[in-house]
């Protein structure tokens, strides 16, 4: 989503609020501009595709296809290092629209339903667009996703979340608020808001399961949240590592994934740059790995209190060839 990159004073050990809950199982590094640009093709989003057994992931501008082992298959869009120009994969018919940025995303029944913007534009032109899983191409489908009609059209399609269960879809605006955005997925049409028990900025993805949202955002502590969608409760699972030293990296995406014995993996990734240094190409993504492991019951809650009815870009090193925008 929005790069806006953190500078911190090595790696410090990742804040846990529920250790025994959620571990950290490992992590994978995956360079910007390798053959197949495998860590550009991850700055945005990820998502499981069931039905295919494929990671969907995505950046700025395009989608890309990899194996159950994340072993690269195929990409809509990528930087062309000869000429250094953009090759994007948002098709023209959306493209001519001001579209120029991809977010975090979800697919249900074989369709990644994209959340669309435009960075030129300051974000104010949330909008949904549905593409095949199988080949990444453009269904055609467009629908608006703007939250309220009294909403000030401010960043409100960073990601897109679906329960699989109803059906229902979610957003969320990128400043600080206890609300988020419910929509019907057939037309994305706005519904009304959920009443969150604590405010939430900065979120950069977010995958339902099981009556549950799973949130990773861009704040100082790079927390991952849960989201009880029944009560509206917020907490915190735990946070990502920390860098130390002359390093700029952010939060993006996040994945969900039931395992064989019944567990959960979630990835998470985040952007780094290690020297922060302008013109350098050193840039990567790391995908992180968590598990979930003795998931206690929960604990009961008070119900919510209803509510009334870029180019900045991502990398200091990328920034002249203008790959990823980066948010104020």
């Amino acid at each position: 989503m929005r790069l806006l990159f953190t500078t911190a004073a090595g790696i410090l050990a990742a804040g846990s609020v529920h250790a025994a809950t959620w571990t950290l199982a490992s992590h994978a590094d995956y360079a910007f501009l390798d053959d197949n640009q495998t860590g550009l093709q991850m700055t945005q989003g990820v998502a499981w595709n069931a039905e295919a057994n494929e990671w969907v992931t995505s950046w700025q501008y395009g989608l890309a296809r990899f194996t159950e082992d994340w072993q690269f298959i195929e990409a809509s869009g990528r930087f062309d290092l000869e000429t250094g120009r953009i090759v994007s994969g948002i098709p023209a018919a959306l493209a001519d629209r001001g579209f120029d940025h991809i977010g975090d995303f979800e697919i249900r029944d074989g369709i990644v339903h994209v959340p669309l913007d435009s960075a030129d534009d300051h974000y104010q032109n949330g909008h949904v667009a549905l593409f095949d899983a199988a080949t990444l191409s453009y269904t055609g489908a467009l629908h608006e996703m703007m939250g309220a009609p009294t909403n000030r059209r401010d960043d409100v399609a960073s990601w897109t979340a679906i329960d699989h269960e109803t059906g229902l879809g979610y957003g969320k605006e990128w400043t600080l608020g206890d609300t988020l955005n419910v929509y019907d997925t057939t037309d994305w049409s706005y519904l009304g808001t959920l009443q969150m028990d604590q405010e939430l900025k900065r979120v950069q993805g977010a995958k339902v399961l099981d009556g549950m949202m799973y949130l990773s955002t861009d704040i100082g502590t790079k927390s991952v949240y849960s989201l009880d969608l029944a009560t509206g409760h917020v907490e915190e699972l735990f946070q990502l590592p920390i860098f130390e030293g002359d390093i700029r990296f952010e939060t993006e995406g996040l994945a969900l994934r039931e395992l064989a014995d019944g567990g959960l993996e979630m990835f998470v990734e985040m952007v780094i740059d290690p020297d922060a240094v302008e013109g350098q190409f050193d840039g990567y993504t790391r995908l992180y790995r968590y598990v979930l492991e003795n998931d206690p019951a929960p604990v009961p809650v008070p119900a919510p209190v209803p509510v009334p009815a870029t180019l900045p870009l991502v990398l200091s090193g990328l920034a002249a060839f203008g790959l990823i925008r980066r948010r104020a």
